[in-house]
């Protein structure tokens, strides 16, 4: 049993040398051009059936020409077979007849009859008492054999059984005719057939490389709208987004479009990844100059910086950084739930979520003992299908902003618009402050990066420009404008994209 065991043990190793060659061929075969698929998918079954429909059709021309030549010298049997009969010795002879094809010597028709040992043949045939034959029928389906004539000619044979005389006696006669025509027909047969083939094949390889050119154009015009994206030309100024519109535009036909729709969505998502990547670059860059400034300016003036102020200024960069660095991170989770919808986060309580950061606010500005009111429409609860990072960075940097100019009071409302059919419902914030406010022309450039309108008032500029531009972000909305409660600062904030609005239940 162990020395069997020992014979059979090679087989798996051959086995799986057969097992990686086939996939080794499965992969190259995976990577062959799209063009080489469709020709090779075009040609071999056109190919193969134009071989078979060729076989086809010259054995239906062979059997035809075979079975006339057959019928042929059946006739000539049937004539010869009449003039046969037997002698006064039981020997077979021919009856007198006139001159016919049998007659002429060498005359390429011949014929022989024999009875027992006795042979009867054609005058024809002269002194020829047997002409080689083939024992195999050219055809399995037509008794002919082949044969060779006094003049090597090539003959056909045709060979039957007969009953002659009283009593019968058995006679088996053979008959010969000319196949020159015969063959030099099949040769022609054969000669159309291989060029008819040959045509038939150059046709389809030039319907097939119509077929790759027209079909693979769109691909072709992609291809190269791709490339001039990639390598705009110093005419095209604004970037991206002049190159998504021409993806959308450009012509590639109806089965591409879900291609090319895919293709323009991902590159916007790329140019605004690289956008926001810089924006947050450029916006940490300004965050961290004050507290540097302010460590460059104490040091130029004493000659010892206390610890205190530095550690105050280090952690306030630190700050900065722990808070662009959850920025970043956000971003990418928003960017992969947009092109994901599947990945996204649970949805947010927004009304919990705004409550956590009024109590971070209160105790940030506790000492200017402000009055912070929230008011929830209804006691609703809406749900928002966002990032809750996302949500905590506008109201902080909002809320933040609202209390360092306040007076006395900060109010926040939130409600929930009801959509239509055609609007969903959406969340929106109101905070109110009663401070100074901004005049009309500041309301309108507040928002831009860095920008300030007052330098008495700690902050680096950036937060209403960061508030604004994560709601844009969501597809939502933030507008400046006077408070008409408080007669300061009015910001509304509205945020597509509630899942649900919660309400309770009555008793």
């Amino acid at each position: 049993m162990c020395a069997e065991k020992r014979r059979t043990a090679p087989a798996a190793p051959a086995a799986a040398s057969k097992g990686g060659r086939w996939q080794t061929l499965t992969l190259s075969v995976a990577q062959w051009p799209i063009a080489t698929r469709i020709v090779l998918l075009a040609l071999l079954p056109l190919l193969a059936l134009g071989m078979a429909g060729g076989l086809w059709l010259r054995g239906q021309m062979q059997q035809a020409l075979w079975g006339g030549f057959d019928q042929a010298l059946q006739d000539k049997a049937q004539r010869v077979a009449a003039r046969l009969q037997l002698g006064p010795r039981t020997d077979l002879q021919e009856a007198p007849a006139t001159a016919d094809e049998f007659s002429a010597i060498y005359s390429g028709w011949y014929w022989r009859a024999t009875l027992n040992e006795q042979v009867l043949r054609s005058r024809s045939l002269w002194d020829m008492d047997n002409l080689p034959t083939e024992a195999r029928p050219v055809s399995d389906s037509m008794p002919l054999h082949r044969a060779l004539g006094p003049m090597q000619e090539p003959l056909l044979a045709r060979t039957v059984d007969l009953s002659v005389g009283e009593p019968p006696q058995p006679v088996r006669l053979t008959v010969y005719g000319p196949a020159a025509a015969t063959w030099a027909s099949l040769q022609r047969i054969d000669q159309t057939l291989a060029l008819a083939g040959a045509a038939l094949v150059l046709l389809a390889v030039a319907l097939c490389w119509l077929q790759v050119r027209v079909g693979l154009a769109p691909l072709r015009r992609l291809e190269a709208l791709l490339a001039t994206i990639r390598n705009p030309s110093s005419a095209a100024q604004e970037g991206a987004l002049v190159d998504v519109q021409a993806m959308l535009a450009a012509p590639t036909g109806r089965d591409l479009q879900p291609l090319q729709a895919e293709l323009a969505s991902l590159w916007e998502h790329n140019a605004r990844v690289v956008a926001r990547a810089r924006a947050h670059a450029s916006d940490l860059n300004h965050a961290l100059k004050k507290p540097l400034a302010l460590l460059s300016a104490q040091a130029s003036r004493d000659a010892a910086v206390p610890a205190a102020d530095v550690q105050r200024q280090v952690q306030a960069m630190a700050q900065v950084i722990d808070r662009y660095q959850a920025r970043t991170f956000s971003d990418a989770l928003h960017m992969q739930a947009a092109m994901h919808p599947a990945t996204a986060a649970q949805p947010v309580d927004v009304a919990q979520c705004v409550a956590e950061v009024v109590r971070m606010m209160e105790r940030l500005h506790a000492d200017q003992a402000l009055e912070w009111t929230l008011q929830v429409q209804d006691g609703t609860t809406p749900l928002w299908r966002g990032e809750r990072t996302d949500l905590e960075e506008v109201l902080g940097n909002l809320l933040d902003n609202a209390g360092k100019w306040a007076a006395s009071a900060v109010r926040i409302d939130l409600t929930v618009e009801e959509g239509d059919a055609n609007q969903p419902p959406q969340v929106m914030l109101q905070i109110e402050d009663d401070g100074p406010g901004m005049a009309p022309h500041q309301l309108q450039a507040a928002g831009q990066r860095g920008l300030r309108f007052d330098d008495s008032v700690q902050g680096s500029g950036l937060g209403l420009h960061i508030a604004t531009q994560m709601v844009q972000a969501y597809g939502g909305e933030l507008s400046l404008g006077k408070s008409a409660l408080l007669k300061g600062l009015s910001v509304r904030v509205v945020l597509p994209g509630v899942q649900a609005a919660q309400r309770p239940r009555k008793a």
